[in-house]
């Protein structure tokens, strides 16, 4: 058997793993549940992060250059012991216009196993993705998935969870300035902010009338500025092919993204501060609006950094039933 063969026959067998090792995980997390009676649970929101725009020959920290290491929460009960890889996915669970990592090294984390994570705790690694000097991956989209997952005490398969690294390598080579440049060393943006919750649902929505969320059902986006220093941020809603999120089942793109609006396009919050931004939707009063699931993509931009950094907000509107039919005017009342 020659090299190649067999290093081929050793990467499929490291793929069947992996995937036997997930679907097991999976059945675990279903059969056991929450262990010892207690709730189990992990929370990140290092979901799903697109790199842009990185060099050939570059090595690229997550924590210094964009300031967002991976975080998880253990949002449990329990001390729990997580364990994170970096893992192969089958092609038909890629995004669309991506294809798998060529190699798993191009990606590593400085911290993958905790042995004791705390209920409340968070597990902190830096994550860097190296890009070989190879010209035949330029202009080229690739997708590596992060697996987090628990155990309790006695080794049992808790919670895992799984985070999407998408990464688009320029398609020009790089310069001879970009050559003396080390983006491992240097923040273009600062990622260290929360935005919370990333997520709501708004029911029974009257249509065509601005209504406040936030006043009629204390739905807003919260962001909270950690750092000493002050941070801007853009929020707009944009169309879903644009942002490419997962609809929640039910549900239909907005037709217009203009419908909802934030109260103010541009916010700037104060270090170590939170502030509130109300969220205000006007769908136009037509027949085929009423009694309706629309999803709304929000993103929130940090603005004033080198690069683009962006997370985004899940918003869920159902309108409002349409009114019963009116009944026709008795003929009497007609020649009153």
């Amino acid at each position: 058997m020659n090299v190649k063969t067999k290093a081929k026959e050793t990467e499929m067998r490291t793929k069947k793993t992996t995937l036997k090792q997930i679907i097991l995980l999976a059945l675990g997390l279903i059969a056991s549940g929450p262990f010892d009676g207690r709730a189990a649970g992990l929370r990140t929101q290092f979901g799903e992060v697109v790199l842009r725009r990185l060099k050939i020959g570059q090595t690229y920290s997550m924590q210094k250059f964009l300031n967002l290491p991976y975080r998880v929460v253990n949002t449990g009960d329990e001390p729990v012991t997580l364990k994170v890889d970096i893992i192969s996915i089958a092609t038909d669970q890629l995004k669309e216009g991506y294809e798998p990592l060529p190699d798993l090294s191009w990606v590593k984390l400085d911290t993958r196993e905790f042995p004791v994570l705390d209920p409340n705790h968070e597990a902190v690694s830096d994550v860097t993705i190296s890009i070989p000097n190879d010209s035949t991956v330029m202009g080229r989209r690739f997708q590596a998935n992060i697996w987090s997952h628990t155990q309790s005490p006695k080794g049992i398969v808790a919670v895992g969870m799984l985070s999407r690294l998408l990464i688009q390598v320029d398609s020009t080579p790089p310069s001879e300035e970009d050559k003396k440049f080390k983006p491992s060393e240097h923040r273009a943006a600062n990622m260290d902010f929360t935005l919370y919750p990333s997520v709501g649902r708004a029911e029974d929505v009257p249509l065509g009338i601005d209504y406040d969320l936030k006043k009629a059902q204390k739905i807003s986006v919260k962001l909270i500025n950690p750092n000493d220093e002050k941070m801007r941020f853009r929020i707009q809603s944009l169309p879903n092919w644009e942002a490419n999120l997962e609809r929640p089942k039910g549900f239909v793109d907005a037709y217009n993204p203009k419908w909802l609006r934030a109260a103010s396009t541009e916010v700037e919050v104060e270090g170590n501060s939170l502030k509130e931004v109300p969220l205000i939707v006007n769908i136009p009063d037509e027949s085929q609006h009423y009694h309706r699931n629309f999803f709304f993509a929000v993103a929130v931009d940090v603005a004033g950094q080198e690069i683009a950094a962006r997370v985004f907000y899940k918003l869920m509107v159902t309108t409002v039933a349409a009114p019963p039919p009116q009944p026709a005017p008795k003929k009497d009342e007609k020649t009153k």
